[in-house]
Order: C-alpha cells, then structure tokens, then sequence
C-alpha cells in the first residue's frame, strides 16, 4: 500500500464525556481546516456516546483517526496521548471545546518553515462566550514577536518574560522525543516542555491569537480551588529552575511572585463555583502578597460574607444526625441566612421566633438551634440542658468568616 503523504499540521484533541462538545468542535474544525490537515482524539474512557461522534466524523474527514483508552487516564496522561498520536510535521493541542483561531497557527508555521531552527512557537488566547458567540476578551502573550535562542540563558530570560507558557505550535519530532515523554505526575510541566524545547533550538513567541477559550461548565479551571492544583502549578516552577542547575534562597521569592498571581484565579472560580470558603481562603492567601489592596478587600468581604458565614454554618449542621428545622432567632442577619440556607438546603425546614420564644425553646434531637450571639445561649443554658452539636451563636460564626478588621456595613 501506497504511503501517504505526511500532513503539515496534527490538530490534537483530548476528550472525555462532553459529545455534543466534541461534536461542535469537530464540526467547526471540518469547516475550518485544510483537508490535508490531520485530526486526532483520545478519548479518556468516555462513558457517553463519544464514540459514536467520533465514528461519525471519520466518515466525514479523511485525516483523522482516535483512539479510546481502556482504562480512565489523568488530564494532562490523556493530553500526552492525544500528541503522541499525530503524524504531521507540527502538532497544536485543542480543548475539545475550544475554537481554534487558524490563522495565528499558520502565522507560526511560516515562522518554522522559514526557521527550521526554532522547534516551537506561543501565541495567545481569547476567553469566548459560546452561548452568545462573543468574545469576552483578549490576551496576547507578547505584544511583538519574541525569539529566545537555544540554551540556559534563553530558559531564564523566557521565565521571566511570562508568567505562564499554554501548548505552542511545535514540531512534532522534538516533542515526541523530548517534550511529551518527560511528562511528571508531580507538576503540571508547562515550564518543563518549554525548557526541553530550548534544549533542542529557539522557541519564539507572537502577539497573534491561537484560539479561543470557551467557558464550558464544568471547567478544567474549576480545580484552581483544589490545594494539589497549587502545588503542581509551584513544582512546576521549582523543576524547570531546578534542571537548570544550583539555584539560590532567592529563587523562593521569585516563585512566590510568580505562582501567588494563581489564587487571584482561585478566587475567581471558588465564586463561579459558588465555594464561598475557598473565595476566603484564596483572598487571604493573595492579601499575604499585597495583590489586594485594603479597600478592594473590604469591598469582597461586604459582598461575600453572608454567603461565607451561611457556607460555614451548613458545615455545623451538616453533623446533626436526621436534621429536619432549624430556628433562628429573629433578626435582619437570620433572615439572610435563611434566605442562603433554604437555597443549599431545601430538604430542611428553617424558621425564625423571637428571642424569648427560643430562651424557652427545648432542644429536639432533629433541630438546630441558632441564636443571635453567644450570650442568648448562655441564657438558655440557665433553664435548658445544653446540647452543643445542635445550637451555636451565629455572631459567633459570622466573626471566624471576617477578612479584615474595618467596621462592616452589610445593607441589610
């Protein structure tokens, strides 16, 4: 049989249970693409009917081949798969439910062509509002084009020109070879690839845009509010600048300055999430790098606080065994916390009565008790046996959810 010729460029897809994703995807790239472009998927185990998309589009475009693992692999296991399966001279990694931006990629290829030196080329991204086609904005890695020669000075200069290197356009030889196989379940590797690239020629960065970025829920960003996130983002760092030799006390600054910018991303997806907690974690940890200044924090705390204290008091009452009513004591901050836990528990009854009600209000074994302020429970326990698991202080509460220590004006 006939060998077929080598395709310029491999589009590489990972993917798991999201069809109909995957079927729009592939769709727009088939709409898209040169014909003598490749496409591959590797399909993580996927429990949806994937596989039937993906036979589907095989009748469709002739360049393209999947395979499905057999057993479910981590993100970044199933991305290295995706890449070791293209056969074009360059490769590009695709989110499944991204758009990809052909033109910036052709951009690079030229430069590779024209350079045969330089193994890799950056670009930017846009974040996209799919459901309304709309970009919500745009974000060059550079505003003019960036070439960092071969060899260790270049793995300096490109750590300190940018905080964060996504996949390049990238010959497909050196990345099989050097990128993709180096790959450790420790870190995320970013930094690692782009430091295995410089080890095999010149990378180049280019203010043009590779794709955009839709906000498909769930999101792999989502895991930005999960301590192993960060700890792979900062070992990422810690290896790239640990393969290039002795490094020295100040290299924790360093790092620090570079990977504190991702809980401002923390912050950003514990509140999508609807995480109030983690939003208070994650501001905290970035307040520790001056990254918020006094009044921006007040601001978060006044718009997040009842929702942090609501979040922590369903924790407290998530060890009541058979809970079925709680009773607050009356008061405007009761009402919003009823109004919050009526939302994250609906299976439980929640009503207010009036503070002489509840001093004489015996604690059932399938109620909560929440009083106003600690001193309220201290009258009760004057009349009534105390019963610590059902009844807490919701000023109490409130107090441990504080970020700052300015006087709080809630509206209410």
């Amino acid at each position: 049989m006939q060998k077929q010729d080598k395709p310029l460029l491999s589009i590489c897809i990972p993917t798991y249970n999201r069809q109909e994703i995957l079927r729009e995807t592939l769709e727009f790239l088939a709409d898209t693409l040169q014909p003598s472009y490749e496409i591959v998927v590797s399909n993580n185990c996927s429990s949806d009917n994937t596989i039937d998309v993906l036979e589907d589009f095989k009748k469709r475009w002739k360049r393209f081949r999947y395979i499905t693992q057999p057993k479910q692999l981590e993100l970044m296991e199933n991305l290295a798969a995706s890449t070791l399966m293209a056969q074009g001279k360059y490769l590009y990694t695709l989110s499944d439910d991204d758009r990809l931006l052909i033109e910036g990629l052709q951009k690079a290829i030229t430069m590779m062509e024209e350079s045969p030196d330089i193994v890799g080329v950056f670009g930017g991204h846009q974040e996209w509002d799919q459901e309304e086609d709309r970009v919500i904005d745009t974000f060059k890695i550079t505003n003019q084009v960036l070439v960092f020669p071969k060899g260790q000075r270049s793995k300096h200069e490109a750590l300190h020109t940018t905080n964060r290197l996504w996949f390049p356009v990238i010959r497909t030889d050196i990345c099989r070879r050097f990128c993709i196989i180096a790959y450790n379940k420790e870190t995320w590797g970013y930094w690692q690839f782009t430091g295995k690239m410089l080890d095999h020629g010149k990378i180049a960065m280019i203010p043009d845009i590779f794709y955009k970025h839709a906000q498909t829920e769930p999101r792999a960003e989502y895991d930005l509010t999960e301590g192993w996130y960060h700890d792979m983002y900062r070992s990422d760092f810690e290896a790239y600048i640990g393969e290039m030799g002795r490094g020295a006390p100040e290299n924790a600054l360093f790092i620090n300055r570079k990977t504190s910018l991702a809980y401002k991303q923390g912050v950003k997806f514990a509140s999508i999430k609807g995480e109030w907690l983690k939003v208070r974690h994650f501001l905290l940890r970035a307040r520790a790098y001056g990254l918020y200044e006094d009044e921006e924090l007040i601001q978060l705390e006044k718009s997040h606080l009842l929702k942090m204290t609501a979040e922590r008091l369903q924790n407290l009452l998530a060890v009541i065994p058979s809970l079925k009513r709680v009773v607050f004591e009356e008061h405007p901050i009761s009402e919003m916390m009823s109004s919050f836990l009526v939302k994250i528990l609906p299976e439980v009854d929640i009503c207010q009565v009036t503070r002489d009600q509840l001093l004489n209000r015996p604690t059932k074994p399938e109620e909560a008790i929440i009083a106003l302020d600690n001193l309220t429970l201290c009258k009760r326990s004057e009349k009534l046996e105390e019963d610590p698991i059902r009844q807490h202080a919701l000023m109490d509460i409130f107090d441990t959810c504080r970020l700052t220590n300015a006087k709080l004006d809630l509206d209410l």
